[in-house]
């Protein structure tokens, strides 16, 4: 079953609150939470398991959302998109100092939506790992975003066991489940961690941790057999050497 990624929305206006959620569950997204204020967000994001945060800077209450993402930015590390009526020159210097990652003028349209909450997961994703990777560290809650449709997928990263390349298309197979992207092995290569995956064949990426056998001139992941070329043959007895 596909981890759908997770949204929380600070919004000071039901209608456009509702507005938000309407949108993004019947475009694939969840809405992990809501509120009209900073301050009862800011409660309720500590606590919940969350992708991304929408955040309206005028809100009800004491404090504006530049707070908020102010809260966010010193304690946790989650994408902020802004959706604000605002765009005089004092909000956008307060809005910079957040480090956001998104901004959008209100009012605004369901494609801007959603292709802004796409392109900032996808770049906070990048450089989140590439942040990491220098120092060769990889948490379990690590994951990639891939594109399905108008929305993001999460993807465990550990849990990929192999990727299968057809033409234009992968094929990304999990333990449960198969997910279908549309882009090429020389692309996904760079968005994991060189440690744990490995390229085997022109068509295969393959978790090293998750070898089962290695045949001659194939090796096998969950009794799925998965051709080795000539010039990955040493590569691939390396790495289960050193396992």
């Amino acid at each position: 079953m596909d981890k759908k990624v997770r949204i929380y929305i600070v919004e000071d206006m039901a209608i456009t609150r509702a507005y938000l959620e309407d949108n993004l569950n019947s475009n694939g997204y969840e809405v992990a939470g809501s509120s009209a204020k900073a301050e009862s967000a800011w409660l309720e994001i500590q606590e919940l398991e969350i992708d991304l945060i929408l955040l309206d800077i005028n809100l009800a209450g004491e404090k504006d959302g530049i707070w908020l993402a102010q809260k966010v930015r010193s304690t946790m590390d989650k994408p902020i998109v802004y959706l604000t009526a605002f765009g005089d020159k004092a909000t956008i210097d307060s809005v910079i100092e957040t480090k956001p990652n998104g901004y959008l003028m209100k009012p605004y349209n369901v494609p801007s939506l959603l292709t802004t909450i796409a392109i900032a997961i996808q770049n906070f994703n990048q450089s989140d790992y590439n942040s990491q990777a220098n120092d060769h560290i990889l948490g379990k809650d690590k994951v990639l975003f891939v594109k399905d449709g108008n929305v993001l997928v999460k993807l465990p990263i550990l849990e990929i066991l192999y990727i299968q390349s057809d033409g234009n298309y992968l094929n990304i197979y999990l333990p449960d489940r198969r997910q279908v992207i549309r882009s090429k092995i020389s692309d996904i290569i760079e968005k994991l961690p060189q440690d744990i995956f490995m390229q085997v064949h022109q068509r295969y990426l393959i978790n090293k941790n998750k070898i089962d056998i290695v045949g001659n001139r194939y090796l096998q992941i969950q009794g799925v057999k998965i051709p080795v070329s000539n010039r990955y043959k040493e590569e691939v007895k390396m790495a289960v050497s050193d396992s």
